[in-house]
C-alpha cells in the first residue's frame, strides 16, 4: 500500500456468507459476495508485492513485472470501497445531508477502519520503542516525529517525508477522506447525475494525470533518482489518489445499475478476458492508467457475473479471505518489520529495501510459508480486534 499499497475495507459484512441481504442502514442491502472475495486475492497480492520489497524478490522485474506493479492493488481497493459506499449508502443522502444520518455514516466509516489502524500503529511503536533495540537509532521508516500524523490519519496528505510506520496504513487515511466527502458525491449525483457525471469524470482523469506527469514528486529516499509516472504515490499526494479511485468506483456503480450492462458483463468469458488484459498489463508494466480502467470493469463485471466465478467467489475459503483481508493488509507489517532492521534469510543476495533477491523456487517457498502465518494472524485479529471494537463503537455512538 509504497511501495506500500493501500486497503479500502469494504462495509460490514452480513453474520453469514450465504446471506443474500444484510441491514446496515434503514434499508437492506444486497450482499456482493464476489467482491468480498476479490478483496482477498488482491490483500494476498499486496502482501506478496511487499514481500518481495522487504523480504527477497523471487521474481526478477525483468522476466516479469507482475508482482513489480501490484501496488496498483490499492486502486482497486479504492474503486472497491466506492462502489460499495454507493451500492450500501447512496439512499441514506438522496434529498439532503441530515446530521443524524451524517453522524452513523461517520461513525460506522470510523469503527470499520480505525480500530485495527491504531491497534496496529501502537503495537509497531512498542515493539520499536521498547521491547527490542530497533529504533536505537530510528530508522527513516520509523521517526518518533511520525507517529501523530499516522495517529490523525494525517499520513497521506504529505505531512511525512516518507512513508512511515504501519506503511500500508497511508491509504487508510486516504480512504477516510474520501469517506468525509461521500455524502456530498451521493447528494451531487442523485440531485443532478448527468453534471455530476461529467464533473467527476474531469476530476478524475485530471486528477490521475496529475499524479503521473504534473506534481512534484520526489522519491524519498534518493531523490536525484527521478520518480517514474505512474501512480505510486502514498504519503504525499495519497489523499488524491485515493479520493480519485474512491470516486472512480461511485461511477463504475452507476453503470452497474444499468440491467441491460450488468446481462452483458455477467458471463465467465467476460471476466476472464478482463482478468486476462489485467494481467498483461501488469506482465508487461503497461500504463498504470490502463490497468486502473480495467479495474474499474474487473469490479463491474465480478459484481453482475452470475456464472462459475460467481460460485467460485461465494466458497467458504474465498469469502474467509475475503473477510480477514483488512487484517491481512495491516498486519503483514509485523512479519516484514524483522527485515527492515537487517535480517536476512538464507539464499538471499543483495542489500536494501528491494534489492534483496533470491532463487524463484526457494523465494516461492519462504513466500507461501509468510503467507500462511499473515493468515493465522489475520485471523487473530479479525476475532479479537476488527469485530469486537467494530461491534462496541457502533453500539456505543452509533445510534
Amino acid at each position: 500500500m509504497n511501495q506500500a499499497l493501500n486497503y479500502a475495507p469494504s462495509a460490514e459484512e452480513p453474520t453469514a456468507v450465504s446471506a443474500k441481504s444484510f441491514q446496515i442502514t434503514a434499508h437492506k442491502v444486497e450482499y456482493l459476495s464476489s467482491l468480498t472475495a476479490l478483496r482477498g486475492i488482491a490483500a494476498l497480492l499486496v502482501a506478496v508485492f511487499h514481500f518481495e520489497m522487504a523480504v527477497a524478490r523471487f521474481v526478477p522485474a525483468a522476466q516479469s513485472m507482475f508482482f513489480e506493479k501490484c501496488y496498483l492493488m490499492v486502486d482497486l481497493f479504492f474503486i472497491m470501497s466506492g462502489f460499495i459506499m454507493m451500492h450500501v449508502y447512496s439512499r441514506e443522502f438522496k434529498q439532503k445531508i441530515q446530521p443524524d444520518t451524517l453522524k452513523k455514516f461517520l461513525v460506522a466509516r470510523f469503527a470499520r477502519v480505525y480500530p485495527l489502524h491504531i491497534f496496529s500503529l501502537l503495537l509497531l511503536v512498542v515493539i520499536v520503542r521498547w521491547l527490542t533495540d530497533w529504533g536505537n537509532p530510528p530508522i527513516i521508516l520509523e521517526q518518533p516525529a511520525d507517529i501523530l500524523p499516522n495517529i490523525f490519519l494525517l499520513h497521506s496528505f504529505g505531512l511525512t517525508h516518507i512513508y512511515s510506520w504501519n506503511i500500508p496504513s497511508w491509504s487508510i487515511s486516504a480512504e477516510f477522506a474520501a469517506y468525509l466527502l461521500f455524502p456530498v458525491i451521493a447528494l451531487f449525483i442523485n440531485k443532478k447525475r448527468a453534471l455530476a457525471v461529467l464533473v467527476f469524470t474531469v476530476l478524475i482523469v485530471t486528477a490521475y494525470y496529475s499524479i503521473m506527469y504534473l506534481l512534484p514528486r520526489v522519491n524519498p529516499i534518493n531523490p536525484a533518482i527521478p520518480v517514474p509516472h505512474n501512480l505510486n504515490t502514498t504519503f504525499d499526494y495519497g489523499y488524491i489518489r485515493g479520493i480519485a479511485g474512491f470516486t472512480t468506483g461511485v461511477l463504475v456503480y452507476l453503470v452497474y445499475e444499468s440491467r441491460a450492462i450488468r446481462k452483458a458483463f455477467s458471463s465467465d468469458t467476460a471476466s476472464l478476458l478482463i482478468i486476462a488484459g489485467i494481467i498483461l498489463s501488469l506482465h508487461f508494466a503497461l500504463n498504470d492508467g490502463i490497468t486502473v480502467f480495467l479495474f474499474a470493469i474487473l469490479v463491474l463485471s465480478f459484481t453482475a457475473n452470475t456464472g462459475k466465478i460467481a460460485d467460485f467467489c461465494k466458497g467458504k475459503f474465498m469469502q474467509f479471505l475475503g473477510n480477514i483481508s483488512y487484517s491481512v493488509y495491516l498486519m503483514q507489517i509485523f512479519l516484514q518489520e524483522p527485515f527492515s532492521h537487517g535480517a536476512y534469510l538464507p539464499g538471499t543476495t543483495g542489500i536494501g529495501r528491494g534489492k534483496q533477491n533470491i532463487d524463484f523456487s526457494l523465494g516461492l517457498m519462504y513466500c507461501i510459508v509468510y503467507l500462511i502465518l499473515l493468515i493465522l494472524i489475520s485471523y487473530v485479529t479479525y476475532r479479537w480486534v476488527e469485530g469486537p471494537s467494530r461491534r462496541f463503537i457502533n453500539r456505543i455512538w452509533g445510534k
